[in-house]
C-alpha cells in the first residue's frame, strides 16, 4: 500500500469493484498494524492514522453516491 492518503477524486475515479476491494484491503492493513502496535513492533505509527482517514474516505464516497441513486439525481 502506498504511504500517502488517497483523494477523494482518486477514489471516484475507481469503479465499485476497485473501491471494495481496496476498501477491503485497508481494512485487512489496519488489523495488521494494531496487532504489530500491541506487540510493540510496529515502525510507522503514523501509518494508523493514513489507513483509517482512507477507509473513511472510501465509506464517505460510497455513502455520497447511494443518497445521490436513491434521490434519483
Amino acid at each position: 500500500m502506498s504511504e500517502k492518503p488517497l483523494s477523494a477524486d482518486e477514489i471516484r475515479a475507481m469503479n465499485p469493484s476497485e473501491r471494495a476491494k481496496l476498501l477491503h484491503d485497508l481494512r485487512m492493513e489496519l488489523i495488521r498494524l494494531r496487532s504489530q502496535a500491541r506487540m510493540g513492533i510496529l515502525t510507522n505509527v503514523g501509518r494508523i492514522k493514513i489507513v483509517r482517514k482512507n477507509i473513511a474516505r472510501i465509506l464517505t464516497v460510497i455513502n455520497k453516491e447511494l443518497k445521490k441513486v436513491r434521490k434519483g439525481a
